[in-house]
């Protein structure tokens, strides 16, 4: 677990440093009319997004609002709150006894990098709070820490709202029996939406 957190740091820390150094590049190779004319057109930085997905049998429901920043055109980071509602969850070890609803709650920081246009490269750590049942049949709360990392495609569809569709991997899927009773495979994937403020 310590391995994948640290690989994902690094992960993060790499987009980081491509990024500005990207920026700077760019900066450094275009003309002040150039620069004058994007300082008049400067937009907010910020961007909200999220997600919200369910299923019907069992009834669960997923809901990820974001709030992320653009350091560069190419570099975006956030943060956000994640809830997720199972009806059937909360299994029992008392084996008469029917499964019950289950509340999650956490959340999530993640760092964006484009690879090319409305591609992106992305990676994340997800924190999950969630309830269980111990040996005298208590019930309890623990956290899982995630780390994840796959690709993100963000499609403009009118002025600054776009679709987004991202599809990650686990790397802690094997290691958590709440991770294989919450997911049904490592491979994570979102649909969602946002509003962008636009290039920083």
């Amino acid at each position: 677990m310590k391995t994948y957190l640290f690989g994902l740091l690094v992960l993060m820390s790499v987009l980081v440093q491509k990024s500005f150094a990207q920026s700077a590049s760019d900066s450094l190779y275009t003309p002040r009319k150039e620069k004058s004319q994007k300082k008049k057109s400067k937009n907010s930085p910020w961007v909200f997004a999220g997600n919200v997905s369910f299923q019907i049998k069992p009834l669960l429901i997923n809901a990820s609002p974001l709030l992320g920043y653009k350091f560069t055109d190419n570099l975006v980071a956030g943060l956000g709150p994640t809830y997720i509602y199972n009806k059937e969850g909360l299994v029992s070890p008392v084996a008469t006894s029917k499964p019950g609803p289950m509340h999650v709650y956490g959340g999530r920081v993640f760092v964006a990098r484009r690879l090319y246009k409305p591609l992106f490269l992305q990676a994340e750590t997800e924190a999950l709070n969630y309830p269980y049942f111990d040996d005298r049949e208590d019930k309890r709360r623990d956290w899982v820490v995630n780390p994840l990392a796959g690709l993100s495609l963000n499609m403009n569809t009118g002025g600054k709202s776009f679709f987004q569709i991202t599809v990650l991997y686990n790397f802690n899927y094997n290691n958590n029996d709440f991770n294989k009773q919450l997911y049904n495979s490592p491979w994570v994937f979102r649909l969602g939406a946002g509003l962008s403020g636009g290039k920083k």
